[in-house]
């Protein structure tokens, strides 16, 4: 039963990825912000979840989907300083 749940759980964190786009945000009515928040939180249950039910592999999907979710970050905050750079010249 442990299984299904925890297969359950890695489907709902990657509808939740994939909702976070601005299409995802118009069909939900919710903001890219809140949608970001609210997978993030989920992700942050889900290692709690993982890691007190000893489920390593929701675990290791969790970890990836933050290295992911930290990576675009980091590329978007580049590309706006880029901007930024650009404009102020």
């Amino acid at each position: 039963m442990l299984r299904f749940l925890t297969f359950g759980v890695i489907a709902l964190l990657l509808l939740l990825r994939l909702a976070r786009t601005r299409f995802g945000a118009r069909l939900l009515g919710l903001s890219l912000r809140v949608l970001n928040l609210i997978y993030l939180v989920a992700l942050l249950l889900a290692a709690v979840l993982a890691v007190v039910f000893e489920q390593w592999i929701l675990l290791s999907v969790v970890g990836i989907l933050l290295v992911v979710s930290l990576v675009e970050w980091l590329r978007a905050r580049s590309v706006q300083q880029a901007g930024e750079a650009i404009r102020r010249r």
